[in-house]
């Protein structure tokens, strides 16, 4: 007989009149494989993404990182700590030239811009000068109010002076160590309360408007403004070697709201009529004697001369400096109402 081929010979299954069983041959079972990703994620740091190669075939799995790797920061390893803090830009993921070139440029920038407005400042503005007037302490400031407020029985007024080591005069003290001398701390924090306490007594009668603080804001500036035009312009046509610095005349000037607050709290807590007039009269009266007495000096720089010298010219220059106290007053009432 011959022999033929039967129909289930070379199939991976046993065929059997019984049914189909598979057969042993592992020979024949394709292996298993992993699929690989065909379009990678782009590699936006690779100091933070770069895994190790794996070592055998197919897909690596994952290392876990650090939850702050996910943002571009790594924190640095014990060998790595100069090497982490040399690049700023790579620390924050900004590796892109483009970005950081943009970044370079903007802190170039900001620097020429500081160096331009620091020359310019300083140019119309002394700044040494200015941080004179705002040296002040706890104390001074204390005593000074005491000053503004009670001054009838304080001695001396003279300001005093700085020496070389030669014995020249070198300047006045500043502020903290002398009581007499003039201070802008105490005359813009006064000038702020003032502009605040106006806002709170428009908010008491029911007016009030963020534009009525803007009106007594430009209403003390103007004030200021003025006396210090009149002082200048009185010094001028009196022929007065004017010593003092226009910073000194603005101090002086700025006082005056220490005696308004004054006023204006006496006023705002209830008092009556003729307390409230009592209380002007008062503060009116010790800053005008407080401006008299210290800026003697500048009306008046020959004093040290006795009186004298009572020369027509020393008495104008008197009047003029008896009309800076009682102008004190006039600005007082119109800043007041």
């Amino acid at each position: 007989m011959q022999n033929q081929q039967q129909p289930w010979a070379g199939s991976p299954y046993n065929y059997s009149p019984q049914g189909a069983m598979p057969l042993d041959n592992k020979q024949n079972t394709p292996p298993l494989q992993h699929p690989i990703p065909q379009h990678p994620i782009t590699n936006f740091n690779p100091s933070v993404h770069q895994q190790p190669a794996a070592a055998s075939p197919g897909f690596a799995q994952p290392q876990p990182q650090p939850q702050q790797q996910a943002y571009g920061y790594a924190p640095p390893t014990p060998g790595q700590g100069g090497q982490y803090n040399n690049n700023m830009y790579n620390n924050f993921g900004f590796n892109d030239p483009t970005t950081q070139l943009g970044m370079q440029f903007a802190g170039n920038a900001v620097a020429q811009g500081t160096a331009y407005m620091e020359r310019n400042f300083n140019r119309w503005v002394d700044m040494p000068a200015l941080r004179h007037y705002f040296n002040v302490n706890n104390m001074y400031v204390i005593s000074k109010l005491k000053l503004i407020l009670f001054p009838w029985r304080h001695t001396p007024w003279s300001r005093a002076v700085t020496r070389t080591e030669t014995g020249q005069m070198d300047g006045f003290k500043p502020p903290r160590e002398d009581i007499n001398s003039p201070d802008l701390y105490i005359p813009v924090m006064a000038l702020v309360t003032y502009i605040l306490f106006c806002g709170l007594a428009a908010g008491q009668q029911g007016s009030f408007h963020p534009e009525k603080l803007y009106v007594a804001g430009c209403t003390s500036v103007a004030v200021i403004f003025a006396e210090l035009c009149f002082t200048r312009l009185g010094c001028y046509f009196l022929n007065i070697s004017f010593e003092a610095s226009m910073l000194d005349l603005i101090a002086y000037s700025g006082y005056k709201y220490v005696c308004i607050i004054v006023t204006d709290l006496a006023k705002l807590l209830g008092a009556g009529k003729w307390l409230f007039w009592i209380v002007f009269l008062y503060t009116a009266s010790s800053v005008g004697f407080f401006l008299l007495r210290s800026m003697r000096y500048v009306i008046l720089p020959d004093a040290a001369a006795g009186p004298s010298t009572m020369n027509p010219q020393r008495k104008r220059r008197m009047w003029f400096l008896l009309t800076i106290a009682a102008l004190q007053m006039v600005f007082m009432f119109a800043l007041i109402n």
